[in-house]
């Protein structure tokens, strides 16, 4: 009993209740559900924007919110004032990382446009990685042979230096260099041969904890590098029937699958200030069930902080909202999409990112996605009170058509002119088009 006292009286010698008021920098207003942390817990602000948290003399404090940039605070601060963010982002592919060519072409349009975000491969779906990290594993299967970022502080900080967010991409279960160096943990067929894709490329057990507590290590070792966000893609299942796993693959051991790995990855990302985003099907925002892939709306954002539907209009069939062709209606098809996402889980519109396509329609009649297209789906995900959105091109070809001229007076965004005539039938169940 005394040991216990003496214990509880030296823990309060070194430790303290403070109280930290979480405001919204351009209306001063209280934020709700902000995150307040330290290395040791992690609380929640109440609707008066009030976080009590334990600290201690030496500790800063992190603090985030959804729809606001991340921020840390000194213990003398008594209020923190979160500036509203929306990430307008585009993507920068491995190689295109590692280009001065594609870098100089991707800062121009930062310059001249409204894009203040990049979204860079950390990790690809061969399972090399663009820079060289910590993790063991990634030197014992040669992750860095391929790397196109030799100095990864270097680079971070020439894009913070322009006041970007950057993001970096984490290709999670889709790795052929650890299914080639690691059979065990490579998905197989019935006969059991290592199953690969049409694009030729094998994949890792979703159930395998040893590939959860690799891939959360690079994360986290992303994290140490100054990364605002890691974003996690084919953070799922394959969308292929009679594959072998260690257990049955039902839609409750998927869910269970996929929200393991996330709460790995955030205990290993709980010492950094980052958020963490996933990223899934357009279909998940229509689907009832988890569209064979382990991804519920709902399950996806126990453990995350955004969702990253890929609401490509070239990836929806025949009847998405009676269409007959979707990628000739871009703006409903995004901003349908998030609407109905919305139905599928208790939470807001800033927790939801899209991605939107900018490469040339590979569905339907094959056109190119320039200005009126680009512009449209921006519109639908603005009008839908989404976090941002995100652009897609696989080879990290952008122009500046569709997107906002910032060297002149912003403009508000115009209403977007609804068609009447649209119709909602819309199939229960409808599958993505590739695994």
């Amino acid at each position: 009993m005394k040991l216990l006292l003496l214990f509880l009286i030296s823990l309060n010698l070194f430790a303290a209740t403070k109280q930290l008021f979480v405001l919204d920098k351009n209306t001063l207003s209280p934020i709700e559900n902000a995150t307040v942390s330290n290395q040791k817990c992690s609380v929640k602000s109440n609707i008066d924007g009030i976080a009590e948290i334990l600290i201690d003399e030496t500790e800063q404090l992190y603090v985030k919110a959804h729809g606001y940039r991340q921020t840390s605070v000194g213990l003398t601060n008594k209020t923190v004032l979160l500036e509203p963010f929306n990430p307008k982002a585009l993507y920068v592919s491995f190689w295109a990382a590692g280009s001065s060519k594609y870098m100089n072409k991707i800062l121009k349009l930062v310059k001249e446009t409204e894009i203040n975000t990049v979204i860079v491969d950390i990790k690809n779906e061969f399972g090399d990685l663009s820079y060289q990290t910590d993790v063991p594993l990634t030197r014992q299967i040669g992750a860095h042979s391929q790397r196109t970022i030799k100095d990864i502080d270097l680079f971070i900080k020439k894009l913070k230096d322009k006041g970007l967010y950057v993001i970096g991409r984490v290709v999670v279960f889709k790795d052929d260099r650890l299914a080639k160096h690691y059979d065990a943990y490579a998905l197989k067929d019935a006969n059991g041969t290592v199953w690969r894709n049409k694009e030729n490329l094998a994949w890792v057990s979703p159930f395998e904890h040893s590939v959860h507590e690799y891939v959360s290590d690079i994360a986290k070792d992303a994290a140490s590098h100054g990364f605002d966000e890691i974003n996690f893609d084919y953070v799922r299942f394959p969308l292929k029937e009679g594959l072998v796993y260690e257990k049955e693959s039902n839609q409750k051991n998927r869910i269970e699958a996929i929200n393991t790995f996330l709460q790995t990855a955030n205990a290993k990302l709980k010492d950094y200030n980052v958020y963490t985003s996933v990223d899934t099907y357009g279909y998940v925002c229509w689907n009832r069930g988890d569209t064979g892939i382990g991804h519920t709306i709902k399950s996806l954002s126990e453990n995350s902080d955004y969702i990253a539907p890929m609401l490509y209009p070239s990836g929806f069939g025949v009847g998405i909202l009676g269409y007959k062709d979707p990628t000739d209606h871009p703006y409903e098809i995004i901003n349908e999409s998030i609407k109905e996402a919305l139905k599928r889980a208790d939470i807001s519109a800033s927790r939801l990112r899209p991605w939107l396509q900018s490469f040339k329609d590979y569905g339907f009649d094959k056109k190119f996605f320039r200005s009126k297209e680009v512009s449209a789906q921006i519109k639908g995900a603005e009008h839908a009170s989404c976090s941002g959105w995100m652009l897609w091109n696989p080879s990290s070809r952008f122009s500046a058509r569709g997107l906002q001229d910032v060297s002149s007076p912003y403009p508000i965004l115009p209403q977007f002119k609804q068609n009447i005539k649209q119709t909602y039938c819309f199939r229960q169940r409808l599958e993505p088009l590739t695994p």
